[in-house]
């Protein structure tokens, strides 16, 4: 398997807040940990910016990196950039992503109920505007070693470049990684084909930190759940093409049962789909009609 290029660059979108303090420290840790530099990002959420506005903004958004990265300043942390925006976040982070190569996105899981953020600069939102993946952090959690992945998918309907870009990123980090397919009892009379292209992506990938697994469980996202808190998972990881999954994993019903899926960080990759989907929940049906190219993309599996 071809190795891919490493992350270099990660983008942190900050806000002068308690919750962005979190999520710097961590991004700081991180980037300790995997050997890369951190873009961070301030949008002002109004129009525009005199050139006096955007030199104070950047001065204070430099002042707050240092003090919750000071810890982090030595030969391990490369450094980090400081961008400042006017407008809000998902006017500005695809021009910012690609100005400054950025390779992944680190954000806060903010649910749609917080005060001031507006629904369109929700990770849910801004991870369905993007090519590089996206990790969420669950709020108030600290920075914890990543020594294990556990990736959710769906092993006959995968893309080698976005396993090939998992594999690299389990590496980079140092941690063992587990593919987990889960499965409903309709599903079995795949189950040949389902272990098939198990075994395939395991020989593909032919690591000892590499194991995969087939899951049965009805409903599929606490079966994903369950399997995480097993394997004491210190990152879920998914490959998805919408935002739909996402805003299911961190939806209020889920926050309120305090699943382990939503204390650990989720890292979501972008992945075109080729299964169609079953029309099996609002999402899908909501899409029933549109073209061919815009078919819902969460697979049967995880609808």
């Amino acid at each position: 398997m071809t190795t891919a290029t490493p992350i270099k660059h990660i983008l942190v979108p900050v806000q002068f807040n308690e919750e962005s303090e979190n999520l710097v420290r961590y991004a700081g840790s991180l980037a300790r940990a995997l050997g890369v530099e951190l873009v961070l990002l301030y949008t002002s959420g109004t129009p525009d910016l005199t050139f006096t506005q955007q030199s104070k903004a950047i001065h204070a958004l430099r002042t707050f990196a240092e003090h919750h990265l000071a810890k982090h300043y030595d030969d391990n942390l490369k450094g980090f950039d400081c961008v400042v925006r006017p407008g809000s976040l998902h006017q500005s982070i695809k021009a910012v992503v690609q100005d400054y190569a950025v390779d992944m996105v680190l954000m806060n899981a903010l649910s749609s109920a917080v005060a001031d953020v507006p629904e369109s600069d929700h990770a849910a939102a801004i991870m369905g505007m993007l090519e590089v993946p996206v990790m969420v952090l669950p709020g108030g959690k600290g920075y914890r070693k990543l020594k294990h992945l556990v990736f959710a998918t769906d092993f006959t309907d995968r893309d080698p470049k976005v396993l090939q870009r998992i594999h690299n990123f389990a590496r980079q980090a140092g941690a063992r990684l587990s593919l987990v397919q889960v499965y409903t009892l309709a599903d079995k009379p795949q189950l040949s084909a389902i272990n098939q292209a198990m075994r395939e992506v395991e020989a593909q990938l032919n690591s000892r930190k590499v194991s995969v697994r087939m899951l049965e469980e009805e409903d599929v996202l606490e079966g994903i759940s369950d399997f995480a808190e097993l394997k004491g998972a210190d990152m879920l990881i998914m490959a998805t093409q919408d935002s739909y999954l996402m805003q299911r994993l961190f939806s209020s019903a889920y926050l309120k049962t305090m699943a382990y899926h939503t204390q650990i960080p989720l890292l979501t990759y972008r992945q075109h789909k080729r299964k169609p989907c079953s029309g099996c929940c609002t999402n899908c049906k909501s899409k029933q009609n549109q073209p061919p190219q815009r078919l819902h993309l969460i697979t049967p599996e995880l609808a």
